[in-house]
C-alpha cells in the first residue's frame, strides 16, 4: 500500500545509497510514518485524524527521503522521539513530556507492527 502526500510517495522498501562510501539503507518509510502516527495517537490526547494530519504535514516527514543522509539522520532516534517532537515541538522534554519511552513501549510497538502488517524495522542498513 502506498500513500501519496504532497507528491511524496510514502511506501516501504525505499533504497538509499551513499555515493562516497557505497553504504546503503532500506527505508521502510510507510512503516516509520505509521508507527509515528500510532505513537502520537496512543501516547498523546490527539485523535487519529489529528495524528495523521500532524505527521503528514510535518517537514520532518516530508524531508525524510531527500537523501541518504536525511534517512540516516531519521534513523538516529526512535519513533517515540519523533512522535513527541511532531506532537509537542522542539525541546518537548522541557514542557514535562518525558524523553523516555513509556513502560511497555517496545512490546506495544512490536505488536503494533505485527498487527498492522508493517516492517519489523524502519531502517535496514546494508554493509
Amino acid at each position: 500500500m502506498n500513500i501519496v502526500i504532497d507528491d511524496i510517495n510514502i511506501s516501504d522498501n525505499l533504497i538509499f545509497y551513499d555515493n562516497q562510501t557505497g553504504d546503503e539503507v532500506i527505508f521502510n518509510y510507510r512503516t516509520w510514518c505509521e508507527v509515528i502516527i500510532a505513537v502520537i495517537f496512543k501516547y498523546t490526547e490527539k485523535t487519529k485524524e489529528e495524528s495523521d494530519f500532524l505527521v503528514y504535514s510535518s517537514q520532518l516527514i516530508k524531508n525524510a527521503t531527500n537523501s541518504y543522509m536525511s534517512v540516516v539522520l531519521c534513523s538516529h532516534e526512535i519513533e517515540y522521539h519523533w512522535a513527541m517532537l511532531i506532537a509537542y515541538g522542539d525541546l518537548y522534554w522541557n514542557n514535562g513530556i518525558s524523553q523516555d519511552e513509556p513502560d511497555g513501549y517496545w512490546e506495544w510497538e512490536s505488536e503494533y507492527r505485527k498487527a498492522n502488517c508493517l516492517a519489523e524495522e524502519s531502517f535496514v542498513f546494508i554493509d
